[in-house]
């Protein structure tokens, strides 16, 4: 059915760029006469493939029909999309190509062409080549310019150059303030280097950049609250962990491991620091709730316990049934078989989720491996099994 649906799109497309091809050259008076002419034949040719199921024939031969002018261009640089889109790239770029060699092109079209050949050479991995032109769209600050920045950032950033792929973003994001989000992730990247070789300074000045073109940027925060606690300052680490709960408090179960750091080291106020993220939130990180509850445990058992059921209740998770399976039960093998059950199905339980394409890891990703977004890796917070059951990201 998307064969044919292709298919008719394509010779909708065809017809239409062959008829204003042919009145554009009538009107001009290139064609003497408008009937019985080679066009003609051409295009009964490819209808008569097409009847015959024909598709390859019957492209080609419409192709040959088409005259190209003007009126037409946008036809033709449809018809080396359709090419690319259903996989048969070196038709595509044979058909830009094509279509840049004509001298009769306008400013914009010739940029329109050379953006989408520039396209077809990405797909086959000719990055080289397909920088080339984007550059030369940019230095001519064309039209397309910001098109052509957007695909270039892309070949920098499939290459790991990450100080390339810097450069053109802080000139995309004059035009498109939104590309903000993946320019500051670009500077994470490149701290990371500096980060395992122990150069704080040069690490925290690009994690500083990071924040200075995305002020929301949770994931510099957290490499900052790293940072410090390498570097041996507990007092600004736990100032990066407070501004986490204010930007990202659902991303804090990554950072508890350095809040009680912080905590041994008289600078930070735990108890105090896991009831501002609780509050941050309708459904709090179950992780955060079990962080509390371990806290409590230490001084007051059904404290602890009353607590957890009061969150297990509000929100029902796999973590907190666990954590009340931790407590004295009369039944030992019942409690082992149930604790059993549940770390199997904890298991396989994936807490990370991508907003844009719905990917999901065991892992925090900061640019989705199967969509390329950045910052669109989410904790799941209360995800369900196939059965129904809620489960959580922390056991």
């Amino acid at each position: 059915m998307q064969h044919l649906l292709f298919l008719g799109l394509f010779l909708l497309a065809l017809i239409i760029g062959w008829y204003l091809g042919r009145r554009e050259a009538i009107k001009v008076g290139v064609m003497l006469q408008p009937h019985g002419s080679a066009i003609d034949k051409q295009y009964f040719i490819g209808l008569n493939y097409l009847l015959n199921e024909q598709p390859d024939e019957a492209i080609e031969t419409f192709i040959r029909a088409l005259e190209v002018n003007p009126e037409t261009v946008e036809t033709h640089i449809a018809i080396g999309k359709l090419f690319c889109q259903r996989g048969d790239v070196e038709r595509a770029i044979k058909v830009h190509q094509n279509l840049l060699a004509r001298p009769n092109l306008s400013r914009q079209q010739a940029d329109s062409v050379q953006l989408e050949l520039a396209r077809d050479y990405l797909v086959v991995g000719l990055d080289q080549r397909a920088e080339r032109l984007l550059q030369e769209l940019i230095n001519a600050r064309s039209p397309l310019r910001a098109d052509a920045m957007t695909e270039l950032v892309k070949v920098h950033e499939r290459g790991h150059d990450w100080a390339e792929a810097i450069h053109i973003g802080l000139l995309l994001v004059r035009e498109q303030p939104e590309f903000a989000i993946p320019l500051a992730h670009y500077y994470c990247e490149q701290a990371r280097v500096p980060l395992q070789r122990g150069e704080w300074p040069m690490a925290r000045r690009l994690l500083m950049q990071a924040l200075k073109v995305d002020r929301h940027c949770v994931r510099a925060m957290l490499l900052l609250a790293e940072l410090e606690h390498q570097a041996e300052r507990p007092v600004d680490c736990s100032r990066w962990l407070q501004r986490l709960v204010a930007e990202g408090a659902d991303f804090v179960p990554q950072a508890l491991s350095l809040a009680r750091w912080c905590k041994d080291n008289g600078n930070l106020d735990f108890l105090a620091y896991l009831d501002r993220v609780l509050a941050a939130s309708d459904q709090p990180p179950v992780a955060v709730v079990l962080a509390k509850a371990s806290e409590l445990r230490q001084h007051d058992e059904g404290e602890a316990l009353r607590f957890v059921q009061t969150y297990a209740r509000r929100q029902p998770s796999l973590g907190l049934l666990r954590y009340l399976m931790t407590l004295p039960l009369t039944d030992s093998t019942a409690r082992d078989l149930e604790h059993q059950v549940v770390a199997d199905l904890v298991a396989d339980w994936r807490p990370y989720r991508c907003q844009s394409c719905g990917f999901a890891a065991r892992e925090l990703h900061w640019q989705c491996p199967t969509c390329h977004h950045w910052s669109s890796m989410r904790p799941v917070q209360n995800g369900h099994l196939p059965g129904g059951s809620a489960i959580s990201q922390e056991i």
